[in-house]
């Protein structure tokens, strides 16, 4: 949990093979016939790469296993060994097998357990349809998830429409360039709206810049992580991750996160291209978030070591290139047409604003009644947690809920097979549903998609909105126990409980792993604490999540109850947060019996949590009972405790004991200790031998101890080192560094240098430094590199300071150029230094700029700003055009400024439209204003009634 320690190497995962000397190595797709081929090589590989002539030899010098599969043995000549160690399917099974057991013999492995493999893989070769790899020009764009535009009559398959390239083109395509020509592996993330173009942004570079590399496309986060166990991901690839978001959802996207993460660690040259939604980004890297809580792995994947590049929904450079597309393709001027003097050409070409507006109609319109409400209920399933394609059967059950008596009665027999032929091919040639099938083999979809457009309008109209009760009973057929989990916790955070609990216990049956503990939580909060133990049961998960909860809710015995029980079925962690309990408690001697208790179950974590509560001398003690544990982090404790004591001998003494120990981190420790103790050769040998274990963080400590001592050629020299071992904030030290030192020339090519290893943070700090050196023109550069790297926060600080010096028309133009890098942020930050300013219609007007630009949390912002400045009436103003954005921070925050204004019956609507939109924070609103509200003899009883049962499930 979040007390272990860095270090852990368990899961290493081998790099695929090389090729055979002399013989091309396999590209076979993922699936049985290259993990056959993977086996095969892995053997080669320990038998040490005999070659095929030797090989032969030894195949017929030898008796045959194989020979119970058919004929005598007749050996195998260099040829055919060549091929079956090529990959090539023509040799026979007989001669494979032959050739299997003399490697597993020459490599010391068991022939006949070779032997038996290498057979069930052949079988399973036999039963899978033989599929090709495809670059992404062989593949269909429409398959990556490109959307074309529709042909002027609405028929037929049009090509796509001719592309014309923005801003982040260039950086996208020199961030997959470095993947081949630094043999790197490089994760490119697209972030955008619908509709801006980011899908095919990433198929016309990858095309471009990568052309013969495959593209492989997983159907989901089980076969993406089946493909990276099995090591069916080879070097020179192009790992197709469009709607990230699909992938990293629930307990399979935790796995696959992870898994994902190790992949890029130990395969190259490899890329990872993948696309979201800005909402999808927040809330799956939001810390305190629900979806950020629940997925760890995936937020630190999005969070880490990859590039980041904003994609614009609005088309920019010059006019003259969008004429002259739209005179050469008619679907092209008709977009240009509809968007009018706005930029945002690319929407209407995928007819997603005629969707949209069809569907503002209403039941009865353009979509029937039961068309409109299918379409509804497949945008809900995926507004709420719905991770892919909807089952039909839960559009089917959910549909009824948004469709009125009348609708319903005059639906007839076929209502839903008519409406999904009609939202599957409608009249112009757009599709408001895609249709997808779960099931293998070929045959009729069994699950649908909203249009991604329409989609991200309706979650925007409806962000308020709580769906009916029928939608929570069809929530049950979600596709997978993680979509059930999270169509629960959707239940949950809207307050309708019963639902919540229906759906956690299906989940529950379905095999969710998260599912238990979450149904018992719930349980603990609507106030029946016998049935959240019965359901905890023997799951130390459930019984460590009942700790928390009771923990925060400031029920100590029963936390430490909860605690006990989950560290009793082996939860270690468990024991750790038991003996936190204890010593906050000031209950030193029972927090020491626990201590002990769990080391002698063989957890040492309990020690150390103790050790770093304490100070010396019970600290040191609590480290020594780590170290007796047999774990070295325990050196490292008594190191630190030795520091601060200043025992620097002693410090010496356990911090090397620890990196004997194998504990990499340690190296950084011993560079500052010899540092301190006035050895700085030997702190430099600390740093060596911590780059010999692959750790770069020793010299970086040395890097800033010399420049701390003045040595800022020293400084330079370590941080080179750190960048050498891959330690990328290195590069931005450099530039730094240089750039203090007035050598622009040195810092640009280290700001450069990081840019090229995924850090474009570099290029924004010399913007900002040359920005408050009044250094313009500089800045901008460093702005401009920055924001071709990937990051447009150096045009946002750029806008800010220009707005402040008084350069109104400079700083919209840094804003523009953020936009056109893909940020609208920068206008939202004008407007609030405008309104700081008094400068009202200034500052409403680049609120209105931001928020066309897709800023939707613009106008909430500003409120605050106005709230704060003692203006309650622009505040609700700014906050009522905030809600009818779908910002749904806007709904509570306007209960807020009700409650203190005394407008009690205002403020219960707009908690009680924030509770049904999910906001985590509105419900205690909403139960202070029902407590005051009530007569003050039921006011306990109601707040009681409300937090156990939560608010009704219909509408």
């Amino acid at each position: 949990m979040a007390d272990e320690e860095p270090g852990d190497t368990s899961d290493h995962m081998p790099r695929p093979a090389p090729a055979v000397p002399g013989i091309p190595g396999p590209r076979l797709p993922p699936g049985p016939r290259h993990r056959l081929q993977q086996r095969l090589h892995d053997l080669h590989r320990a038998a040490g790469t005999p070659a095929p002539a030797a090989l032969a030899a030894r195949v017929a010098a030898a008796d045959d296993p194989a020979q119970d599969q058919g004929a005598p043995d007749t050996g195998a000549t260099r040829e055919q060994v060549a091929q079956v160690l090529s990959g090539t399917r023509t040799t026979a099974l007989r001669t494979t097998l032959s050739v299997t057991a003399a490697l597993a013999r020459m490599a010391g492995e068991d022939q006949h357990t070779a032997v038996a493999d290498v057979q069930a893989l052949w079988r399973q070769v036999d039963r899978e349809p033989a599929n090709g790899l495809r670059t992404a020009a062989q593949w269909d764009p429409v398959r990556l998830g490109v959307r074309p535009a529709p042909g002027p009559d609405g028929a037929g398959d049009p090509p796509l429409t001719e592309y014309l390239t923005r801003p982040h083109d260039a950086t996208l395509r020199r961030h997959l360039g470095r993947a081949a020509t630094a043999n790197d592996a490089v994760f490119v993330l697209l972030v955008g709206r619908s509709a801006s173009g980011k899908t095919r942004a990433a198929y016309e570079a990858v095309a471009d810049v990568l052309p013969d590399w495959p593209v492989l496309f997983p159907a989901d986060a089980g076969e993406l992580l089946a493909w990276i166990d099995a090591r069916d991901i080879d070097p020179r690839t192009v790992l197709w991750l469009n709607e990230t978001q699909d992938y990293l959802s629930g307990a399979a996207g935790e796995r696959a996160a992870h898994a994902l993460g190790r992949l890029l660690q130990q395969v190259a040259p490899l890329a990872v291209v993948g696309t979201l939604w800005p909402e999808h980004l927040r809330r799956m890297t939001d810390r305190h978030g629900s979806a950020g809580e629940q997925s760890p792995q995936a937020r630190a994947l999005l969070t880490g070591r990859h590039t980041m590049i904003e994609v614009p929904d609005t088309l920019a450079g010059p006019a003259e290139d969008l004429a002259q597309a739209a005179a050469r393709d008619p679907r092209m001027a008709a977009a240009v047409r509809a968007a009018g003097t706005g930029r945002r050409v690319l929407q209407h070409l995928t007819a997603g604003p005629e969707l949209v507006r069809h569907w503002d109609m209403g039941p009865d319109h353009w979509f029937s009644a039961p068309e409109h409400a299918v379409l509804t209920a497949a945008v809900e399933a995926r507004r709420l947690g719905h991770a892919a394609a909807v089952p039909t059967h839960l559009l089917m059950d959910a549909a009824v809920g948004f469709m009125d008596s009348t609708a319903r009665a005059r639906a007839g027999e076929d209502w839903f097979a008519e409406a999904i032929s009609t939202l599957t091919r409608t009249a112009d040639g757009s599709r408001a549903l895609i249709a997808h099938r779960y099931e293998p083999g070929v045959g009729a979809p069994d699950g649908y998609r909203p249009d991604d457009y329409l989609e991200q309008h309706v979650r925007r109209v409806r962000a308020h909105q709580a769906p009916p009760a029928a939608f929570w009973h069809a929530a049950r057929w979600a596709h997978t126990a993680d979509d059930v989990c999270a169509l629960a916790r959707a239940a949950e955070h809207r307050r309708r409980y019963s639902a919540a609990a229906a759906l956690y216990a299906h989940a529950v049956e379905r095999g969710d792993a998260g599912a238990r503990a979450a149904l018992a939580v719930l349980r603990q909060t609507t106030g029946d604490l016998a049935a959240a133990e019965e359901t905890a049961a023997t799951d130390p998960a459930a019984w460590a999540a009942l700790a928390v909860a009771r923990e925060n809710s400031d029920d100590t015995d029963g936390s430490c109850h909860a605690y006990r029980r989950a560290a009793e079925l082996g939860d270690g962690w468990a024991w750790a947060a038991l003996a936190r309990r204890r010593e906050t408690a000031c209950d030193t001697a029972a927090a020491d019996a626990v201590a002990t208790e769990a080391a002698q179950a063989g957890h040492a974590l309990a020690w150390r949590t103790l050790g770093r509560m304490r100070a010396a001398p019970q600290a040191v003690h609590a480290y020594e009972q780590v170290v007796d544990a047999g774990d070295p982090w325990g050196h490292m404790g008594l190191a630190h405790a030795a520091e601060r004591a200043g025992d620097l001998p002693a410090a010496v003494r356990h911090a090397t004991r620890a990196t004997e120990a194998g504990i990499t981190a340690a190296w950084a420790v011993l560079v500052r200790l010899r540092w301190a103790r006035g050895e700085p050769a030997a702190a430099l040998e600390a740093a060596v031998a911590g780059a010999q274990s692959a750790d770069a963080e020793g010299f970086t400590v040395l890097a800033r101890l010399r420049h701390r001592a003045g040595d800022r050629s020293g400084a330079a020299a370590a941080h080179r080192e750190a960048a050498a071992l891959g330690a990328g904030a290195a590069w931005r030290d450099l530039a730094r560094l240089a750039e203090e030192d007035g050598d622009r020339t040195t810092a640009e090519e280290a700001a450069a240098q990081a840019a090229r290893v995924g850090d474009a943070d570099a290029w924004t700090a010399l913007a900002e430094s040359r920005r408050n050196a009044g250094d313009d023109a500089g800045a901008a550069h460093a702005a401009a590199e920055a924001a071709r790297a990937g990051d447009s926060d150096a045009w946002i600080m750029l806008a800010r300071g220009r707005e402040q010096a008084g350069r109104l028309d400079a700083a919209e133009a840094a804003a523009d150029r953020a936009a056109d890098h893909g940020s609208p942020q920068a206008w939202s930050a004008l407007s609030r230094i405008r309104e700081r300013a008094g400068d009202r219609d200034g500052s409403r007007r680049a609120a209105e700029r931001a928020f066309a630009l897709g800023a939707l949390e613009t106008w909430t912002a500003l409120g605050r700003e106005r709230e704060q400045r003692a203006d309650p009436a622009g505040a609700e103003r700014a906050y009522r055009r905030g809600a009818e954005a779908g910002d749904t921070d806007a709904h509570a925050a306007l209960g807020a400024l009700y409650t203190e204004a005394g407008r009690t019956a205002e403020a219960r609507a707009a908690y009680r439209t924030a509770v049904d939109a999910g906001h985590l924070d509105a419900w205690e609103g909403l139960l202070s204003v029902l407590a005051a509200q009530a007569p003050r003899a039921a006011s306990a009883q109601l707040v009681t009634r409300l937090r156990e049962t939560g608010l009704p499930t219909e509408d």
